[in-house]
């Protein structure tokens, strides 16, 4: 799954393991545009670029840009010196001087599709998608009479294939998309991600034998990605095709018993699936596997939590929070381990553990709807009030988020309200830690 497939079981709690998914699996949500970010890191093995950096770190951009241009005068690998001050500008979370360089790019290099690559990469990436079509077209156009370095037309013929493949799998056109990559294989026959992302456009148009061959092109190439069977179950699976997804997942797991990447994805979709003893047995191979894995141990921890078993959710999630300290999701998912316990200790420092989350991660909703548990679990009703507010002003509520509200408005008397709140949090179909919870609550209100 990808930074960008962002689904919500409980408060957050998937977010670190999401990025795992991103970088190892080829997932069944929509796969992200391109292997890079749009605007990436400046080209840094040539020693004039490498000055250029310094004196734009200084802040002498006028230098920095007058290196570049010389730099690629002598380079010719190297993209239009307005396209890697836009790396530059990028990488200091500069987007809209980033975005003025692209522009001043096409404008001195106007045969140089690659400023109209990345232009429309961003607009895709956000959700503008007639702007990246008319952009991807353009550079198509000048592709044709390109005059850059092999090395050059390459690189950009690559970008741009994963542009338009990328819409085509927006609009869920698998042919159009299967075309463009197949254009990218051509320029790099071994490319993982395009053979990932072939092979699920090929599934979509019910060819899964081909798909299957794509995958295991893929798993060839770089021996780390995901089973092949695996990646085939977690399509059919999206697929509605329960049973034959379990015969996939169980033939991934024959076919690499001791692959880390493969139990934690088999405990992903026996957690997915509410299966959570199923889920609970992958996750501890995978800890006997590899007892430092984050990804294990928020998995782990997970799976306990929706078990009920704080104490040992707690244990998981503390353990994954002093491995990565700035991580939102094992910092959050520790404060609701702790909160869970009866024991007033723990609910102390649950508010300790939830306040830090708030102060830290205050632009994150979840982050306020926490804090706003913890101190209603410690009887603080209009301190929690006021937090779950302001978790709630963001417009989007999770189901946790929504009967955590509920459970205020019941105390409060305001108990039509919780009704609405209640049953939206039950309509979701994912996996939703408080729905014995929620569900008892409505009863009790009906």
């Amino acid at each position: 799954m990808r930074a960008g497939c962002q689904r919500r079981y409980m408060v957050g709690l998937m977010v670190g393991l999401l990025g795992m998914w991103a970088a190892t699996v080829c997932s069944a949500e929509p796969v992200p545009v391109g292997e890079t970010p749009p605007v990436g890191e400046p080209p840094q093995q040539i020693q004039e670029v490498q000055d250029a950096v310094t004196r734009f770190r200084n802040g002498d951009i006028e230098g920095a840009r007058a290196l570049l241009a010389a730099a690629c005068k002598k380079h010719a690998d190297l993209p239009p010196p307005d396209v890697i001050m836009a790396q530059l500008f990028a990488s200091v979370n500069q987007l809209d001087r980033a975005i003025l360089s692209l522009e001043s790019a096409i404008k001195e290099s106007p045969t140089d599709p690659e400023a109209l690559v990345i232009l429309a990469d961003l607009a895709f990436r956000g959700g503008r998608q007639t702007e990246a079509k008319f952009l991807y077209t353009e550079a198509q156009r000048l592709m044709n009479e390109f005059k850059g370095t092999a090395r050059r037309k390459k690189l950009i013929l690559q970008r741009m294939c994963s542009g338009l493949a990328g819409l085509a799998e927006a609009a869920e056109d698998w042919a159009t998309a299967q075309k463009h990559l197949e254009t990218w294989l051509k320029e790099d026959p071994d490319n993982v991600m395009a053979l990932q992302r072939l092979g699920r456009a090929l599934f979509q148009q019910n060819k899964a034998d081909e798909a299957m061959e794509k995958f295991r092109a893929a798993k060839k190439a770089n021996d780390q990605v995901l089973t092949p069977e695996a990646i085939m179950a977690q399509l059919y699976e999206s697929a509605g095709q329960r049973e034959q997804a379990a015969k996939m997942m169980v033939a991934a797991l024959n076919a690499e018993p001791k692959n880390l990447q493969t139990r934690l994805a088999a405990a992903q979709w026996a957690f997915d699936t509410e299966q959570y003893d199923q889920a609970k047995q992958q996750v501890e191979i995978a800890l006997k596997l590899d007892p430092d894995s984050f990804q294990a141990k928020m998995l782990a921890g997970l799976v306990a939590y929706f078990m009920k078993d704080y104490k040992t959710a707690e244990s998981h999630f503390q353990s994954a929070h002093l491995q990565s300290p700035g991580n939102f999701a094992a910092l959050n998912n520790w404060a609701l381990a702790l909160t869970e316990q009866d024991e007033e200790a723990k609910k102390r420092k649950a508010l300790e553990v939830a306040q830090i989350g708030a102060q830290a991660f205050g632009n994150v909703a979840e982050a306020w709807s926490t804090y706003g548990w913890v101190l209603y679990r410690l009887g603080r009703l209009n301190e929690a009030d006021q937090a779950l507010g302001r978790a709630a002003s963001s417009g989007q509520l999770s189901p946790d988020t929504a009967f955590y509200i509920a459970r205020v408005m019941v105390d409060r008397g305001q108990t039509d309200r919780a009704k609405e709140l209640l049953k939206q949090a039950l309509q979701t179909k994912r996996p939703f830690s408080k729905r014995q919870e929620a569900e008892a609550l409505l009863k009790g209100l009906r």
